[in-house]
């Protein structure tokens, strides 16, 4: 199984899917995310649209399981170059079975991903 997803997804290209329900569970830390976070955010730094963004792990209704996400909160919305720059850089530092759902979070969704 991979660091960052308990399931194997059939691909590792991107794709755009809205689930129907989204739990933050809390915050995936250690050290190699501690690189990621870092190589992101170089990445937001030139980015004046995103406001905030947190690697938390995630659960879509799968009571066995999580998935890890970038939790990203920007004011334009759902952005697709930034989301493939960032899965460059993800699988430039992880192996071929590791996976990371990228999220372009609401303000609301935002408030319930800090109380956790």
């Amino acid at each position: 199984m991979g660091l960052f997803s308990r399931h194997p997804k059939p691909s590792r290209f991107a794709e755009t899917i809205t689930p129907p329900r989204i739990e933050f569970v809390g915050e995936q830390m250690g050290s190699y995310e501690d690189q990621l976070k870092a190589a992101f955010r170089q990445v937001f730094a030139r980015e004046p649209a995103i406001r905030s963004a947190y690697l938390a792990r995630l659960s879509y209704g799968d009571p066995t399981g999580y998935s890890v996400g970038l939790c990203i909160r920007s004011t334009s919305g759902l952005d697709h170059s930034l989301q493939k720059r960032l899965g460059k850089i993800f699988t430039g530092l992880f192996s071929g079975d590791q996976y990371l759902d990228i999220l372009f979070i609401r303000e609301d969704q935002e408030e319930q991903l800090k109380k956790v």
